[in-house]
């Protein structure tokens, strides 16, 4: 009988962040084909807008009109949107990760956490088919963005299981100390550790 939870992230999880064409590279050829001339990755300057927690495409269009003008952006919201689907969709996946993921179906309950921002939904379903998870939680549909212990604490109570029932698969040490403070197992692990993934999983299983 199932009666445990493992929610997997997504980014450097399933989608490469290291290898290959990376999200990092799509940020950064998008907004420079919208004319951005600055020198350093434009992620950092796009952090302070906790773009992954905005819940709707108005206020997410409000954003970027705030972003081309801080940056000296030259394309409209819907040529940005046009650039950022066509970067975004090359970046590279780990299928060996999102097909364990898959597999664990019959011994558990599996589900998706990730900070996301609303342009993103497309490309998550085509890499790792949404369907087949029993939970997808992002973090532009909830309002929050991890480590915020919001996130977590909205979960708790729309799943049927104990704290000590749910994993956390997720790449950053700040997510999983988060999601350990309310008593959730954790991996801290990227996509390239699958070993250390499926180690981690078979030992939360067999708790």
């Amino acid at each position: 009988m199932k009666n445990k939870l493992v929610l997997f992230d997504w980014g450097n999880i399933v989608e490469s962040l290291t290898t290959g064409y990376t999200l990092f590279d799509a940020m950064n050829n998008t907004y420079k084909q919208c004319g951005y001339k600055g020198v350093d990755g434009v992620y950092l300057h796009l952090r302070k807008y906790r773009l992954t927690a905005i819940t709707s495409m108005e206020e997410f269009e409000k954003t970027y009109n705030k972003i081309k003008e801080e940056l000296n952006l030259n394309k409209t919201f819907e040529e940005f949107k046009k650039i950022y689907y066509e970067e975004h969709d090359k970046i590279d996946y780990y299928k060996n990760v999102r097909d364990y993921e898959h597999s664990l179906k019959d011994k558990c309950y599996i589900g998706i956490l990730s900070n996301l921002n609303i342009l993103d939904g497309i490309r998550l379903d085509k890499e790792v088919d949404k369907s087949k998870y029993d939970y997808v939680f992002l973090s532009y549909e909830l309002g929050y963005r991890k480590p915020d212990i919001e996130v977590f604490e909205k979960i708790m109570k729309s799943v049927p299981f104990k704290s000590e029932d749910i994993l956390l698969v997720d790449d950053k040490l700040e997510n999983t100390q988060a999601a350990a403070s309310l008593g959730w197992s954790t991996i801290t692990a990227t996509g390239l550790e699958l070993d250390k993934i499926k180690k981690g999983v078979e030992d939360f299983l067999n708790k």
